[in-house]
């Protein structure tokens, strides 16, 4: 920053603190400048119509920033002419051609037309014609962000360093998360060995209770953690980033890409901390020292006056900016675990080395799962698709709902309609059905269980369970072997009866080789006696 951009920042804030109708010697307070310096700007907004007498915004507007609030005086200087002022001259029109469109000054000044120019003579030159402006207007002069007491925190990821533990060996990534708040420009810092959704959500939940509060709202670029899919106009936000912000009742702000001056508050002091982390030493003891030896760092930070602001952020944040924090949620958060996991051709996501059911049309897309203890919920591109109930058993791995299930999978259920109907014919109907379901490698051939279902309009339930119960004894699965054993027993039924209905036919009389049953009685006895009287003498 020069001197003379430092003064123009200097002279606006002096302009708008008189506005908002703060004292001389509360302005002298606040930003340490002398007296005369206030007293004389006072005078020039006066005239200029920016305040009035009262100390109130006059009818006049201020400039945008960087434009200086009143004239400049001319550097006399200016005047004198050079050698490389005459040189350049007739190329003016050639220069400005050039910023007009977008080239900076260093590219210009490469492509002179005219040699013997330094650039120290060429940079003199445009700030003398005031043509250094030219360019900076035309790429778009970044305006200082102005955030309200409690309006935001700024959050970005870094490296800090690289770490080799001493009980390993191994080497490792020293992660820091920064937090600025937009105000106060009050410093947070929290050390980490990795950037997860489980990760960031702690450290910023652990932010707000440093702070005792939460803010309007949260900016951040667009890693993972905080935007699935990132975009100029809307991000898709990673849902357990959503879900924690509800709780909090705080906003979410995702810059656009490539955008990063749209948050140079935190941007800015990245190096910044690596700077405070340098003195630690190469020696690692551990990452609560660390974060330990980092905060002794940020206290002695945020108690020195702001390069911008020129003020100490830790006190501008407990006289302004601490109280207009919203209040924290009675309830703890729990921190959600999240992953992203394609969909398998059988319509399940697995998480957690259990596998949970979607709708058959997002087989081969990438979803996002998030789960806590109790429930897992699937999203894809933003859209809540189901919520399960976490499968906790051992001795189970799925978690399909009833209508994500296959035809085969629907009938094996225990309330499905043809174990419904079996069961009131009786338990051996019902594994006869179920058999039939378990056959086919997911085809299943109805026709056969409506069959044997459809028996009770000719046979009684007991029958028909009875020929169930003997045909899977002997084997045999289908509505042919019931129905064969149901006719055989009916055959069988139908020809004792007619033995008990017709009496013994009598011999015909007269037949020669025909003898009556007294003839054969008698024979009977004769072998009868001696054994008898053998079995009495023994």
């Amino acid at each position: 920053m020069t001197r003379q951009t430092r003064r123009r920042l200097m002279d606006r804030k002096i302009v708008e603190l008189l506005r908002g109708g703060m004292g001389l010697n509360a302005v002298t307070r606040t930003l340490h400048v002398g007296k005369c310096r206030i007293r004389r700007l006072r005078a020039q907004a006066l005239a200029a119509g920016y305040i009035t007498a009262e100390g109130r915004p006059g009818a006049a507007a201020m400039p945008p920033y960087p434009e200086a609030l009143f004239p400049e005086l001319e550097d006399r200087r200016s005047r004198q002419g050079s050698d490389a002022s005459d040189l350049l001259d007739p190329q003016r029109f050639w220069i400005e051609e050039r910023l007009k469109i977008g080239w900076h000054a260093v590219s210009v000044y490469e492509e002179l037309p005219v040699a013997g120019i330094t650039r120290s003579s060429f940079y003199r030159y445009l700030a003398r014609h005031k043509l250094s402006r030219l360019g900076e207007e035309y790429r778009g002069a970044v305006t200082e962000i102005l955030h309200k007491p409690g309006e935001a925190l700024l959050v970005d990821w870094g490296k800090l360093c690289s770490v080799r533990e001493p009980e390993t060996g191994r080497k490792r990534t020293l992660w820091h998360f920064t937090g600025v708040l937009g105000h106060s420009r009050l410093l947070m810092v929290r050390l980490v060995w990795g950037n997860d959704v489980a990760t960031t959500l702690k450290v910023i939940e652990s932010m707000f209770r440093e702070i005792g509060g939460v803010p309007l709202r949260i900016t951040s670029d667009n890693p993972k953690c905080f935007a699935l899919v990132a975009s100029k106009y809307e991000p898709i936000l990673n849902p357990a980033y959503e879900r924690f912000a509800a709780h909090f009742g705080t906003v979410i702000e995702c810059l656009p890409p490539r955008d990063p001056e749209k948050k140079g508050k935190v941007e800015r002091p990245i190096p910044y901390v690596r700077r405070l982390f340098e003195a630690h030493g190469e020696a690692w003891q551990g990452l609560e020292e660390a974060q330990e030896y980092i905060e002794r760092k940020l206290g002695i930070a945020n108690l020195r006056r702001h390069g911008t602001t020129l003020r100490k952020p830790a006190e501008v944040f407990e006289q302004e900016e601490k109280a207009c924090l919203k209040s924290l949620p009675a309830l703890a958060y729990e921190v959600e675990e999240w992953q992203e996991g394609m969909v398998r051709m059988d319509g399940h996501v697995r998480f957690a080395n259990k596998y949970y059911s979607v709708d058959e049309q997002y087989r081969g897309k990438t979803v996002s799962v998030l789960a806590d203890s109790r429930r897992v919920s699937i999203y894809w591109s933003g859209k809540l698709l189901e919520v399960h109930e976490r499968v906790t058993d051992p001795n189970r791995s799925k978690s399909t709902k009833p209508q994500h299930m296959n035809p085969w999978e629907k009938a094996m259920r225990d309330d499905s309609i043809y174990r419904r109907r079996a069961a009131v014919l009786g338990s051996g109907v019902e594994a006869m059905v179920l058999a039939l379901l378990k056959q086919g490698d997911g085809f299943v051939d109805t026709r056969k269980i409506w069959g044997i279902l459809s028996l009770d309009k000719e046979y009684a339930a007991e029958r028909i369970d009875s020929a169930c119960a003997r045909a899977l004894e002997l084997g045999l699965v289908g509505y042919r072997a019931v129905l064969n054993i149901l006719r055989a027993e009916e055959e069988r039924r139908v020809i004792e009866g007619h033995r008990r209905a017709v009496p013994a036919a009598k011999p015909a009389a007269g037949y020669k080789f025909l003898h009556s049953l007294s003839a054969y009685r008698e024979q009977m006895s004769l072998f009868e006696k001696p054994e008898q009287e053998q079995g009495g003498r023994a």
